[in-house]
């Protein structure tokens, strides 16, 4: 499991290494949200080129050199050279101790990894599926945008058709945090500590993390100075924290003051749904509490984990026997869209797409996330071995196709 936080970017300094489709993507998610973005890249897409024109980002036209993430909040590299984003992680986080690495497609070179995430207005909701199923994220992604209305939070990139800058929307940022044995400190009011602190002892105990409690009257700057972050309870005095500190913090009585907040959560097993908003409008949050609650009702306790736990337990098996990447990609989307022996009526006829529950959850049709739904889980196992076959024998016949 991973940790859910949404950050409080406003002025602080980013670094986007690499100039392609998905730098792009990086660099208009950080700007939405406030952040001072630099891009290093000898070559960059034409969108990105323009956002420098307009000084809406700060662009080193070369390759990536020792130093360039110093003073760095945030770090995010997306080259196509493996040592190239190697060296940014091992400069970014184990030399400087920045807290916010993200590697892109790379777990263990990360401490963050990037949510979907729905824009609906102010409210953000983001959708993460611990790693195990991309895809099945993406779907429900495309779902929440239909059923709220809402768009996507790369709406906004160009993609070459308009050369204008991306507005800052103060938007938080979701990230979800790889936790596993990294200590993160809590600063409780007294020895009893209050529920909203509870709630993320245990979401901290689930991902792994180190976590150490500590009282207001116990705090100094060198027992806090390793956590990788800080949860304080009450407004702590400046001096508790050193001035060059690195840990983002939560300010549970306060958070418009910190630099991430625990949005409120939609949990069911590896499916985390976070939904939050910057806005102090009482019509925002209220917004917010709504989305959340309809969100709540809907996906905890009806199968979507279980679901995405089996997608995630096939991935081990997928990557040994189906050799390209965009067919492992097809058959996970296959997996999750196609009903087993479905059949049209007509050949034109385009076959009939699983719901996933979206719209019924009453639906009783005999798919794969039904199977899972209702515990037939060794006979989904073996329809999704028999795909796996068949595109292995798909890339064997391409394979051994004569060459003209």
């Amino acid at each position: 499991m991973f940790y859910p936080a949404h950050f409080n970017l406003r002025n602080q300094k980013c670094l986007v290494v690499g100039g392609g489709v998905v730098a792009e993507r990086k660099v208009v998610s950080l700007l939405l949200s406030g952040g001072i973005v630099t891009l290093i890249s000898p070559h960059t897409t034409t969108y990105l080129e323009s956002l420098a024109q307009v000084g809406q980002i700060v662009w080193h036209n070369r390759q990536f050199r020792a130093g360039d993430t110093s003073g760095m909040f945030l770090v995010c590299t997306a080259t196509d050279f493996p040592e190239i984003n190697s060296s940014v992680f091992e400069e970014a986080y184990k030399k400087n101790g920045i807290r916010l690495v993200n590697v892109v497609d790379v777990i263990p070179e990360c401490t963050f990894a990037a949510a979907s995430v729905v824009l609906c207005r102010s409210v953000s909701i983001s959708i993460s599926t611990s790693g195990q199923s991309p895809a099945m994220s993406r779907r429900i992604r495309e779902y929440l945008e239909s059923k709220f209305g809402a768009s996507s939070l790369y709406s906004d990139e160009s993609a070459g058709k308009r050369p204008a800058p991306v507005e800052n929307r103060q938007l938080p940022y979701p990230a979800y945090l790889l936790l596993q044995g990294r200590e993160c400190g809590l600063i409780c009011a007294s020895a009893q500590t209050s529920q909203g602190m509870k709630r993320r002892v245990s979401l901290l105990e689930g991902c792994g993390a180190s976590i150490t409690l500590l009282t207001t009257s116990q705090v100094d700057s060198a027992r806090v100075s390793d956590a990788f972050l800080l949860f304080a309870e009450t407004g702590c005095e400046a001096a508790v924290f050193a001035k060059d500190a690195l840990q983002p913090r939560e300010f549970l009585d306060d958070p418009q003051t910190g630099e991430f907040v625990t949005p409120a959560l939609v949990v069911d097993d590896d499916l985390i749904i976070g939904v939050s908003t910057q806005s102090e409008n009482p019509i925002e949050q209220n917004a917010a509490r709504k989305i959340h609650a309809e969100l709540r009702a809907q996906f905890e306790n009806s199968g979507y984990g279980a679901f995405i736990d089996f997608l995630g337990s096939l991935r081990p098996v997928v990557l040994e026997e189906i050799a390209a990447q965009r067919r492992r990609q097809r058959f996970f989307e296959a997996l999750i869209d196609d009903i087993p022996h479905a059949e049209s009526n007509t050949m034109a006829e385009k076959p009939e797409k699983c719901c996933l529950g979206f719209a019924n959850s009453d639906c009783s049709t005999e798919c794969v996330f039904n199977m899972i739904q209702h515990g037939r889980v060794e006979l989904a196992r073996k329809y999704a071995l028999e795909r796996i076959e068949n595109e292995k024998s798909h890339d064997s016949s391409v394979t051994d196709a004569p060459r003209i």
